[in-house]
């Protein structure tokens, strides 16, 4: 899982949309990569099973899903390793809405959460420190009727660790706005929250979604971020933002982290639905760079 290397990077993707105008994006800063980390299912039934991988990955414990906790759902693996034409082997992530809590905080009843991240005791190369510069990438894939609220239902935060650590810094999420459902990227700084594009919900459901994620952290940071969808190639959401708050820490040892999954609001469940929801992710990368001088 470990994949050192040290090269330079220079990414030329062109897109063509569905409606065949050609649309294109350079990320044309020239970097060092000085560290790669990838995580991957290996297969349903075969080899390692979904969260000794993530394990691999993360470290002893970077799964926060709710069969972890015996005051939550024990009795229901919410994570494990499926295969399709499109992507081949991949990680399938489940929630419940009336029975699924966040951890084993039983009591907290208006959000819950099925997330793997980077943590404390995760090694260097997979946590973002001041100044520093990272790429994460990945695939997921929501299914089909998933219902959003009017609150937050997050696929993937870079969330501060230590400091002003309460919101996270940058979330993919659903919602509802205005009557209308979205996929949207956010961002918060120490003040205030905004949000950086959106994207119908209905366009995305039932596809896979591939996502580029370049970040520096720092207090003028900057953030590039691309999703676009693989069945036809067409860029949904788009931000490349450049003195942006990106840092929250106080102390040397601070750091940001990645976490995908499902995290997600109950405060308006009745928009939710009953039934299970399902959200599936495929080929984690994670780079650390260095810009070349």
């Amino acid at each position: 899982m470990h994949h050192p290397r040290f090269a330079s990077l220079f990414l030329l993707l062109i897109i063509t949309s569905g409606n065949a105008a050609a649309q294109a994006w350079i990320d044309d800063t020239d970097f060092t990569i000085r560290s790669t980390r990838t995580l991957d299912s290996d297969g349903a039934e075969t080899g390692l099973n979904s969260y000794e991988l993530i394990r691999e990955f993360g470290g002893p414990n970077p799964i926060e899903s709710p069969d972890l906790y015996s005051l939550n759902h024990p009795e229901v693996e919410h994570i494990y390793e499926d295969f399709d034409e499109e992507v081949g082997n991949h990680f399938v992530f489940t929630s419940h809405r009336d029975i699924d809590r966040d951890r084993n905080r039983y009591q907290t009843t208006d959000r819950q959460r099925n997330e793997i991240k980077t943590y404390a005791s995760s090694e260097d190369a997979v946590k973002g420190y001041e100044k520093e510069t990272m790429v994460f990438s990945w695939k997921f894939k929501i299914d089909d009727g998933m219902e959003v609220s009017k609150w937050f239902s997050h696929f993937f935060q870079l969330k501060a660790v230590g400091g002003n650590d309460s919101q996270p810094i940058v979330t993919i999420s659903g919602a509802e706005h205005s009557g209308r459902d979205t996929i949207e990227v956010r961002h918060s700084s120490d003040e205030s929250g905004s949000y950086l594009d959106h994207y119908p919900w209905d366009d995305i459901t039932g596809e896979w979604l591939e996502v580029y994620t370049r970040a520096n952290f720092a207090e003028q940071g900057n953030l590039r971020l691309i999703v676009k969808r693989l069945s036809d190639d067409e860029v949904i959401l788009d931000v490349d933002e450049s003195h942006l708050d990106m840092w929250r820490g106080t102390e040397p040892e601070h750091f940001v982290r990645p976490k995908w999954g499902i995290y997600r609001s109950l405060a308006d469940a009745e928009n939710l639905r009953a039934e299970e929801e399902i959200v599936r992710f495929a080929n984690f990368e994670v780079l650390k760079l260095e810009p070349t001088p």
